[in-house]
């Protein structure tokens, strides 16, 4: 796709407001993305987003969108599926495949199905070979709102075997302005996936226990710690039903969000490339390193090259299906 044609593809984006007087969620067609979440009685949104379409493209890139076919990183670009070699694009200037590729689903303008006040259904159809994945394959996104929780459901269907990997890519600041990095987070996991220096995982599954990356208890997320955090928390070996797996509060408004959801896995980044522009921004100050924190739930990075961890693989005969709710208090 031509840098035209995703321009135009943007021109034509529809905004959707959700609205039930606890929640007001801003949904673009672009990329299935939330643009806004706004609870009442706070004036800033908790999300990153940018009033800007086109920078949807640059800077705000997967700002609240669906990435996928495969979220994340796989290494080198390249997938071995039912014994046939394929080659993924690689995503400049990562040396891997990331996010479903340059023109994964982030970047598509989603059919709107229907909607009314408190719920989306969104769709996308990905063509056999499409960024190198095998199969053609049908995704629909479903965002609900009940009370103060914003649910997202992601449904995918393939008419031979893949692989399949969503999440949803929100950047969170409770308080709508100034560093994530004086939130406190908890997240309900026992091990994590230690990375190259390239943030590919080396295979090793390894006990947040005595490591800075044990957040079982509420903390505050730190620099002083960990150079960076770019890190799957992993939650299970095998899809459960949606419970709670991490807590974030902000320190300045006291709200907090607990996110629920059925995934094996939840990549936390810290954000520390954003940059955005004032006038581009929903809450409209400039974004900077660390602006907003990514809580990505989602199956293990790389699985295709590591048989033990839990499998991204879709076939005909199954349905993918990932819910994770983002409750407000």
């Amino acid at each position: 796709m031509s840098q035209q044609k995703q321009t135009t593809a943007i021109v034509d984006s529809n905004q959707i407001e959700l609205n039930n007087g606890q929640l007001r969620v801003v949904i673009l067609s672009l990329g299935a993305s939330i643009q806004s979440i706004h609870l009442n009685g706070y004036e800033h949104s908790l999300v990153l987003g940018s009033t800007t379409l086109d920078r949807y493209l640059d800077q705000a890139k997967y700002f609240g969108a669906v990435v996928g076919r495969v979220a994340n990183r796989t290494a080198q670009g390249h997938a071995l599926i039912d014994n046939q070699q394929y080659t993924l694009p690689l995503s400049p200037p990562e040396k891997h495949h990331l996010h479903g590729g340059p023109l994964g689903t982030s970047s598509k303008n989603w059919t709107v199905v229907e909607h009314n006040d408190e719920q989306v259904h969104l769709q996308s159809t990905l063509a056999d070979g499409e960024m190198g994945y095998p199969g053609k394959m049908i995704v629909d996104v479903f965002y609900r709102l009940d009370g103060s929780e914003l649910e997202l459901e992601i449904l995918a269907t393939a008419d031979q075997l893949t692989i399949c990997n969503f999440a949803g890519h929100s950047y969170f600041n409770l308080d709508g302005q100034g560093s994530v990095l004086n939130h406190k987070l908890a997240i309900q996991a026992e091990h994590y996936l230690p990375v190259t220096e390239e943030l590919i995982p080396t295979g090793e599954v390894q006990a947040v226990q005595g490591t800075p990356f044990d957040f079982r208890t509420l903390r505050r997320i730190s620099r002083e710690d960990y150079p960076s955090l770019d890190t799957n928390f992993c939650l299970a070996q095998d899809k459960q039903s949606v419970r709670d797996v991490a807590t974030l509060i902000g320190p300045l408004t006291g709200i907090q969000m607990s996110l629920k959801t059925n995934e094996t896995g939840l990549q936390i980044y810290d954000g520390r490339h954003i940059q955005l522009a004032q006038e581009h921004n929903i809450n409209h100050s400039a974004l900077s390193a660390y602006s907003g924190l990514a809580m990505e739930a989602q199956a293990w990075p790389d699985a295709i090259h590591h048989e033990h961890f839990p499998s991204i693989l879709l076939s005909p005969e199954d349905r993918y299906q990932q819910i994770t709710r983002y409750c407000f208090a």
